[in-house]
């Protein structure tokens, strides 16, 4: 990507100069929405508030919207974000050269000078895509030069940067966890990857515990503790397919395998098991054991931060301290359990039933 400095932009502060890009960004959008023949609206209900999205319509708008459609919702005149998408590719229309240096790229893609209080912005150059947002202005736009060429696991999240520094200032936060229950309340299932929370989450569909996600999910710490979904993906290491042989049939990238996880969207077969949220009324961490049967043991609230906090701050751009502020007052509120789990994986939604039923009556 060529990189050069505006002129006009030789004076502006960071700020303005971030809120400028995001500017320039979106009237390229609306450039590609009219040379694609139009845009393309959804609408998604996340967490508490909406969403739109907007696509030129040459693109594969299922490519980021499967992931969110249990969400989907009817338009609303004053949604909370707006999100454009559209890529260099199908439309035909090349986003502007970027107007920072080659020395700007930072951890994870963020870009110095391009991420203050109210603009936030990454670039990924082995996806070819800009995540930007002004947050003021409640405006983020996903630019990639091929839709076609974003992977499979991309698309089981998508959005994920961008809903991090839009709930920023809030008490809400994507993080990274899973979360089974029902309407009245849930656990929250946490751990590094390969802990278990896939294991632990998927056991649960043949039960009478609702999904709420496997991979990330949106919390409010306060003031009461929540959970609400953000993805109806689940996703499996190949290795584990085995303990799932029912899921096969609804994979939906088995031609990446097994380079890549097991990917299932879970809208199309199992929508009467998603939920939109429900009130967190405790968090689960597993531990796979090769023993037949599972236990739950209580914890420290020290053990569940230490099990959310490193993976979700490592993989979402910037935060940190307010990311790490919202889990530590959630992981107060709440009583922690070590979940070890079994072979029997029956035993696991009985025992998270057992649970919620016992801390619903404290």
């Amino acid at each position: 990507m060529a990189t050069y400095l505006p002129s006009f932009l030789d004076d502006a502060t960071n700020e303005e100069r971030a809120a400028n890009f995001v500017e320039t960004a979106y009237r390229t959008f609306l450039r590609a929405g009219e040379e694609s023949g139009g845009i393309v609206e959804r609408y998604f209900r996340i967490g508490p508030k909406i969403v739109r999205t907007r696509f030129a319509r040459t693109l594969r708008v299922s490519h980021f919207t499967e992931a969110l459609e249990h969400l989907a919702c009817s338009p609303c005149t004053d949604p909370a974000l707006t999100v454009c998408f559209f890529d260099s590719e199908s439309t035909g229309t090349l986003m502007p050269p970027p107007p920072w240096q080659w020395d700007a790229y930072g951890r994870q893609g963020t870009i110095a000078g391009y991420n203050t209080r109210r603009v936030h912005t990454v670039y990924a150059p082995h996806l070819e895509s800009i995540n930007t947002i002004d947050v003021d202005r409640a405006l983020a736009i996903y630019w990639t030069r091929s839709f076609d060429s974003i992977p499979s696991w991309e698309r089981s999240f998508p959005l994920r940067s961008i809903f991090h520094w839009w709930t920023q200032e809030t008490p809400l936060q994507p993080i990274h966890a899973g979360a089974v229950g029902f309407p009245e309340g849930g656990v929250l299932i946490t751990g590094k990857s390969g802990s278990g929370k896939t294991t632990t989450t998927l056991s649960c569909l043949d039960s009478d515990l609702l999904y709420a996600g496997d991979d990330y999910v949106l919390i409010q710490a306060e003031p009461e503790a929540w959970v609400y979904s953000l993805y109806n993906t689940a996703k499996l290491e190949p290795h584990n397919l085995v303990r799932f042989r029912h899921l096969e049939r609804h994979i939906s990238n088995t031609n990446r395998l097994p380079d890549e996880k097991a990917v299932l969207y879970l809208n199309q077969t199992f929508s009467h098991k998603l939920t939109e949220g429900f009130p967190i009324r405790a968090i689960v961490i597993p531990r796979v054991t090769n023993l037949q049967d599972s236990r739950l043991v209580p914890a420290r609230p020290s053990a569940a931060l230490m099990a959310i906090a490193p993976t979700t701050t490592f993989q979402l751009p910037a935060g940190s301290e307010q990311v790490f502020r919202k889990l530590s007052t959630l992981v107060r509120t709440v009583p922690t359990f070590v979940l070890e789990a079994g072979t029997d994986l029956p035993q696991i939604p009985y025992l998270i039933s057992k649970l919620l039923k016992a801390v619903g009556q404290q």
